[in-house]
């Protein structure tokens, strides 16, 4: 009985420092939108309270880790009872935490009001120039913000010393078995500081909800975000190969456009769009790319009515990647993906903002969870209104531990579309061609190898495209609409061993058919996924110019390639290509024609996009 008294009250410990944090972290928060008044009156009283909810995910992730530190200091209790080492620990401690919280919970609302977005690590490097970086800040406001400062912390020390102290006073000597109780409780907190048992861990967009920018920026944890940064802030160097002017001389020359009109493959001014994403997609597997015949007839015959961009190529390696390329225009990099970066993806330019300021009803369809790699806080900075994911399905409808099967997803977005008021932008991420390639259909490929159950799955997803496209064309609105298939990176498989920077590892497929499409053609110039944004604009006579990475062979631009993989490039034009390796800077891959000026652009863009992305 004496043993689970002290085991209490040491447990009260715990719990006590837990509530502290997390009403530290609310009233953050609150502090947040109160002082940025002016932008939480766009939003309604509902969404505040969704900050609040949503946003409690960062809340008790960074509460655990806080708790792993208070911890140590009671498994000290349990063998040196008698001192008070572990109190005035604690004291100091969480009085010194405190105070930084509090110093960044008072600059990151003030520096939001300025920036747009919550302070990151990136601030820092503003206190090698102090006088500067206080010189826009008037006297009274900086005796203002530091007074917030000072009440704020303390009045949570107050809070603190007083309750902590009262608590470690009831503490007595204790079994040294008890140890072994708090450190199972400990190890438990891991749960909550990675944001649960799923496969997706904890990222800055985890907590987004709403298609406003305020009310997803209200929901992060500033504090939480601040330390994540610095996880990413070493991988923010530009790839450096020659003097910016020169890059920006080549870039400019490769992207450059007589804008002269494109070839008109649509016969609508203002079509409704249909996207599909095909997860994993490679020419290897496409039959009408030269690709093993038989796997996906659907898209074969798709092509042989719609129109065929026969020399497509992914700009990465990853699903992050690829859709911020189809989406945004916007290339990939070689060591990290722009995704990850809240801020800098929010400053991306989004083919979906186009589409919305025209009035376009836009929805996503995904059956995974799109708090995976950061894509929930994407799609939702891209003004989907409508995001349809793993949530939104029958737990017995999933498959494996990715979500959804495809035709279930297709299903719930063909019901959804017929009720769509037109026009309509709606997206469809597919993934069972995603591992583990568990489908719901008997396999039509010899052997049990992983090629086979992925060669399975993508005859698979082909198939629920057909049954969409069959039942689509019956509709009303397929006249009116452009459906387009494009493969969001190539596969990490294939039939024969290639190595990551294979050229045809991303040779991917892209397909426009529908009612809204002109002509059946081939289309054999050189295109990347990062061209589709400023393909479509200019198709519907709309402005593309924000697209800077995107070009148009449709009406005439330079046809050329660029990918990026694990810190290298390829880069193809003409008859020429040429892969290269970052880490040992020498060339890996390359045609027998190669001239240095090839390699020479290529080194130009990917520094171009690597600046860029520092700078964003």
């Amino acid at each position: 009985m004496h043993i689970f008294i002290q085991m209490k009250t040491r447990l009260s410990i715990l719990i006590y420092y837990a509530l502290i944090w997390l009403c530290f972290f609310e009233c953050s928060r609150a502090f947040f939108i109160a002082y940025n008044h002016e932008l939480a009156s766009d939003i309604s009283f509902q969404t505040i309270i969704q900050c609040f909810t949503s946003g409690f995910a960062h809340d008790i992730s960074l509460t655990g880790y806080f708790i792993e530190i208070i911890g140590i200091l009671i498994l000290i209790s349990i063998f040196y009872p008698k001192s008070n080492l572990y109190r005035k620990i604690g004291n100091w401690f969480t009085g010194i935490l405190i105070s930084i919280c509090s110093i960044i919970t008072v600059i990151d609302a003030e520096l939001y009001r300025n920036w747009g977005y919550r302070m990151d690590c990136s601030v820092l490097q503003y206190l090698k120039t102090p006088k500067e970086a206080m010189a826009s800040t008037p006297l009274w406001q900086m005796i203002l913000l530091w007074s917030l400062i000072i009440c704020i912390a303390c009045l949570f020390i107050f809070i603190h010393r007083k309750i902590y102290n009262a608590i470690t006073e009831k503490i007595k000597p204790t079994s040294k078995w008890t140890c072994l109780i708090f450190i199972v409780i400990m190890g438990a907190t891991i749960i909550p500081m990675r944001g649960g048992l799923g496969v997706a861990a904890l990222r800055t967009g985890t907590v987004y909800f709403s298609s406003q920018p305020f009310a997803n920026h209200a929901a992060i944890n500033v504090h939480w975000h601040f330390l994540y940064s610095f996880g990413y802030a070493k991988k923010e160097v530009a790839t450096i190969f020659m003097e910016e002017s020169e890059s920006e001389t080549i870039c400019n020359a490769l992207l450059a456009s007589k804008q002269e009109k494109p070839t008109q493959l649509l016969t609508k001014q203002r079509p409704n769009i249909i996207l599909f994403i095909l997860e994993s997609f490679t020419a290897e597997q496409i039959g009408c790319l030269g690709g093993q015949p038989g796997i996906t007839p659907q898209l074969d015959s798709l092509a042989k009515s719609g129109v065929l961009f026969s020399n497509c190529y992914g700009n990465g390696t990853k699903s992050e990647m690829g859709i911020v390329s189809i989406l945004s225009g916007y290339p990939a990099q070689p060591t990290t993906a722009i995704i990850k970066y809240t801020s800098k993806a929010e400053k991306l330019p989004y083919l979906s903002h186009t589409f919305d300021s025209l009035g376009y009803n836009l929805s996503l369809f995904h059956g995974g969870d799109l708090r995976f790699a950061n894509l929930n806080s994407y799609f939702r900075n891209g003004k989907f209104n409508k995001c349809v994911t793993i949530d939104d399905f029958d737990k017995n409808e999933g498959n494996t531990k990715w979500g959804a099967y495809d035709h279930i997803v297709f299903n719930r977005m063909f019901q959804d579309l017929q009720q769509e008021k037109e026009p309509f932008f709606s997206v469809c991420y597919t993934l069972s061609s995603h591992e583990p390639f568990d489908v719901p259909m008997h396999s039509e490929f010899y052997g049990d190898s992983e090629y086979s159950k992925f060669l399975n799955s993508v005859h698979y997803t082909d198939s629920c495209i057909g049954d969409f496209v069959q039942k689509a064309k019956r509709e009303p609105w397929w006249e009116n609409t452009v459906v387009i298939f494009i493969s969001d990176h190539g596969a990490r498989i294939s039939k024969n061993k290639k190595h990551a920077s294979s050229i045809d590892k991303f040779h991917i497929p892209m397909i426009w058919t529908g009612g809204a499409i002109h002509t059946d053609t081939v289309i054999t110039s050189l295109v990347n996924q990062c061209d589709l944004p400023m393909m479509l604009c200019n198709q519907l006579q709309l402005p593309s110019n924000q697209f800077y990475f995107s070009k148009d062979v449709l009406r005439g631009d330079n046809p050329f390639v660029f990918y990026a993989y694990n810190n290298g490039f390829g880069y193809i034009r003409d008859n020429q290509f040429v892969s290269w390796d970052n880490e040992s800077s020498k060339i890996i891959e390359q045609s027998t024609n190669l001239q240095d000026t090839t390699l020479r652009q290529g080194q130009a863009f990917l520094q171009k996009v690597t600046t860029d992305f520092c700078r964003k």
